[in-house]
């Protein structure tokens, strides 16, 4: 949730007429530092003699409208109201019964095993490169990475000793791979197909609410092919770009967030991605009333932090950095990205969107003082993790900005990519959701996978795990993160998988094995996806 509204009672009465939502409404907004700032500016403006007590109620409204404090009430009133969309208190209920944070005992299991699992695997890392959990940098232990880099490179160079146990380190405490494999082995605790001898195709034992194709249609209308799309219509409309840049800069000039969020959900032009990407993101980018000097200092005192204390993270994020600049596309980049990701694990501000992974590593050096959370943000690296941030690098050019950005999208989003849950958006759901949705649009290619001995979530899970970005081209994967951003939703991607999967349908079911299957998914190069998801969803 926003800073702006930590502490503020945020909830509707159970049943609440339109009357009494208001009254909660402008009982928070009446809270909030945005209308204490809008009043102060308001009050120094009428006390310049310029307006009369008989014409200032009559000019008020156009005063602020002029002024710009029309359009910042109203984002924070929409603020507020999204803060209290499900959040209905029940009438007469005492006592309150606790909330859990997973509904679902087989996956608070699953959660509880799968922090044994990262918290082992952080100790045997340690073990294995010699090293603490954290420490601060000195001569010697700096002299002891440039060692311990050296050994990793030299077997980079030779590429031969897979079972080396450095070489195992490399690109994340965990990947795709792993995290699916966990995934698949937390089954309902009230259902076993030896008994009830229902088996599904897919590899996703629990049932999770997912919508409905229809549900999925009504969801995202202005998908549909008969409205015009960035992404798809610049090259056959004439001035169509030149259209949607001077919409974009007149709602950024004049219209409240709600408006904006409408007009991208049909995509953004390159030009104006960053300015509206930030404006979007913006109560996660950083409180509104910071200053540029003010990121910049806070961005400056975790490079500070960074130069201070050396952590065990440190070396995985920075493979996880050179596996990803091999893709020629993001090589230029591989600086930037050690500039954002190294910092963002000493970020004590992403704690609070973290499903904790890992209880009981504190201290530096093993010992009982210093870092009490580790890593201090809750972020526990995973190969992945660099392909997320570098698309990012090709709209900011500050790295600041760069930084600042990332921590919003992860912590809005990418974290429910490697978070277990049975919630909305979590990657077990939109697994569930992928499955779903290649079963009912095309069973026998579904069934001709599961006859190869390939399910197809084995195929898009990793394509979800990092948004597409590594798999479709740059142009393309900022297109479909336009549309996230514009919904606020992570069900595009199951979509857009499943939409690429079914594509390659007729071809699917020409394969003799799975490897064959495998080598149509090798080349995204030529993918479009916006096309590709109108025509899964209204075609």
């Amino acid at each position: 949730m926003h800073d702006e509204f930590a502490g503020l009672d945020l909830s509707y009465p159970e049943g609440a007429t339109m009357q009494q939502r208001a009254e909660v409404v402008l009982r928070a907004l009446k809270q909030t530092t945005v209308a204490a700032k809008i009043k102060r500016e308001v009050k120094d403006e009428i006390i310049k003699n310029k307006y009369t007590t008989n014409s200032l109620g009559a000019n008020l409204p156009k005063l602020m409208e002029e002024m710009g404090c029309t359009v910042k009430l109203m984002n924070c009133i929409n603020g507020i109201q999204e803060a209290c969309k499900g959040k209905e208190v029940p009438a007469n209920v005492t006592p309150k019964l606790p909330v859990l944070d997973e509904a679902l005992d087989s996956v608070r299991e699953g959660k509880r095993k799968w922090r044994q699992k990262i918290l082992e695997q952080l100790r045997r890392v340690s073990v294995e490169l010699d090293m603490p959990y954290a420490r601060l940098r000195t001569q010697r232990s700096e002299m002891a990475r440039h060692t311990r880099e050296g050994m990793l490179d030299e077997k980079d160079k030779e590429d031969t000793d897979n079972n080396s146990k450095l070489y195992k380190q490399r690109g994340g405490v965990f990947c795709s791979t792993t995290l699916l494999q966990h995934i698949i082995e937390i089954h309902p605790m009230n259902h076993k197909s030896g008994v009830t001898h229902i088996i599904g195709w897919g590899m996703i034992p629990l049932e999770v609410e997912t919508p409905t194709p229809d549900e999925l249609i009504g969801l995202f209308p202005e998908l549909r092919l008969t409205i015009r799309q960035c992404g798809v219509d610049e090259g056959l409309k004439e001035r169509f770009t030149e259209h949607k840049i001077k919409q974009f800069q007149s709602l950024l000039k004049n219209s409240p967030l709600s408006e904006l969020r409408q007009t991208a959900k049909n995509g953004v032009p390159v030009s104006m991605r960053k300015t509206v990407w930030v404006q979007l993101l913006s109560p996660l980018v950083m409180n509104e009333q910071a200053t540029k000097d003010k990121k910049d200092a806070y961005y400056q005192s975790l490079q500070q932090d960074v130069i201070k204390v050396e952590l065990l993270l440190d070396d995985i994020v920075k493979w996880d950095i050179r596996e990803c600049a091999n893709d020629d596309k993001y090589f230029v980049f591989d600086e930037m990205m050690e500039r954002v990701l190294l910092p963002l694990l000493r970020d004590p501000y992403c704690k609070q969107f973290m499903d904790r992974a890992v209880e009981g590593i504190r201290g530096l050096d093993g010992g009982q003082q210093g870092i009490l959370d580790y890593p201090p943000s809750g972020i526990i690296p995973y190969q992945g993790l660099a392909a997320l941030c570098a698309p990012l690098c090709f709209i900011f050019t500050d790295v600041s900005e760069v930084y600042f950005m990332f921590r919003a999208m992860f912590c809005r989003y990418w974290v429910k990519l490697q978070t277990l849950s049975s919630k909305p958006d979590s990657i077990i759901t939109l697994s569930k959701l992928f499955e779903k949705l290649v079963q009912v649009y095309n069973p026998d290619v579904v069934y001709h996978c599961i006859s190869l001995n390939l399910r197809p979530l084995e195929l898009a899970f990793p394509w979800m795990f990092t948004a597409f970005s590594g798999y479709l081209e740059v142009d393309q994967v900022l297109y479909l993160w336009d549309r996230i951003i514009a919904y606020d939703t992570l069900q595009l991607l199951p979509l857009a998988a499943a939409s690429i999967f079914l594509w390659r349908g007729r071809a699917i079911l020409q394969c003799e094995t799975a490897q064959e299957v495998r080598d149509l998914f090798t080349d995204f190069s030529k993918l479009q996806i916006i096309p590709l998801l109108q025509y899964f969803l209204f075609a």
